[in-house]
């Protein structure tokens, strides 16, 4: 991993930095506190165009649901580059991820799903994007959205 911006990391993954998608509510993306940065849940949007909706199980197989979590990690970096003025080397470590996914009350594969997320985060910051998760599930999300993800990091001085 060679690569010093967000940018130049994921074309070298096959993917490219997507706009940031704006918050849908009264809130900010990303707040930073000391050298943590918090963002705020993201969804399976792309141009800011949901990819992904339904229930996870029922509607989306496991495996939609991890390209819709890989989709949200997409948004997640989006606004860390953003933050970080591209600069990957700003990141000291991705420190925690939070999933949610729409699903039924008998899905089980949560933490399934919310791999396509950390896989994505880990491939981009290599060691650094080694994190805590939690991965859990809902009967419905906002917008009707697969699944939603939001992250912490720590950012270097």
């Amino acid at each position: 991993m060679s690569a010093n911006t967000f940018s130049d990391r994921l074309a070298e993954l096959g993917l490219a930095l997507p706009a940031v998608n704006p918050p849908r509510g009264s809130y900010v993306p990303s707040v930073r506190a000391g050298d943590l940065l918090f963002i705020a849940g993201q969804a399976p949007r792309l141009d800011g165009v949901l990819k992904f909706a339904g229930k996870v199980g029922k509607d989306l197989t496991v495996e939609d649901g991890q390209q819709a979590a890989r989709l949200c990690a997409l948004n997640i970096l989006g606004h860390l580059a953003a933050a970080c003025n591209d600069d990957i080397g700003k990141v000291a470590a991705a420190v925690r991820l939070a999933g949610v996914v729409n699903c039924g009350e008998d899905f089980e594969s949560h933490s399934k799903v919310l791999d396509g997320a950390s896989e994505l985060i880990a491939a981009v910051l290599g060691e650094r994007g080694r994190h805590a998760r939690i991965a859990t599930g809902a009967s419905s999300l906002p917008t009707g959205m697969a699944v939603e993800v939001e992250a912490v990091f720590q950012l270097k001085s």
